[in-house]
């Protein structure tokens, strides 16, 4: 009996935490509060670049689908400003494109 007493006292000790008013834990309160802070400051670190990490795969896929209607649009008006669909459409104003290529009008240099 007397061997379970003895291996129950160092948990008694830690669970009703009078471990806490040793001198050794009150010696090294001020460095166990430094490396508690240190603690939470890489914890607050971790979910902020979580959140950075997120915000920016959202992004990311936000460009992605920019660039795909970019694409896509500049298709539209690669097929929209041919030479062809536009003498089609500017028919209805009454313009016309020319049958003869156009004439250099200029005078001649004089040499002097």
């Amino acid at each position: 009996m007397s061997e379970d007493k003895n291996i129950n006292t160092p948990i008694k000790h830690v669970v009703s935490g009078e471990f806490l008013s040793t001198s050794g834990v009150v010696k090294n309160l001020p460095f166990l509060l430094f490396v508690t802070l240190l603690m939470i400051l890489y914890i607050s670190y971790g979910y902020y670049v979580d959140g950075t990490v997120h915000q920016y795969s959202k992004e990311e896929k936000k460009a992605e689908e920019l660039y795909s209607e970019l694409q896509s649009l500049m298709e539209v008006f690669d097929q929209e400003s041919l030479q062809s669909k536009i003498a089609d459409e500017v028919k209805v104003f009454g313009l016309y494109e020319s049958k003869y290529p156009p004439k250099v009008v200029g005078r001649e240099k004089v040499n002097e």
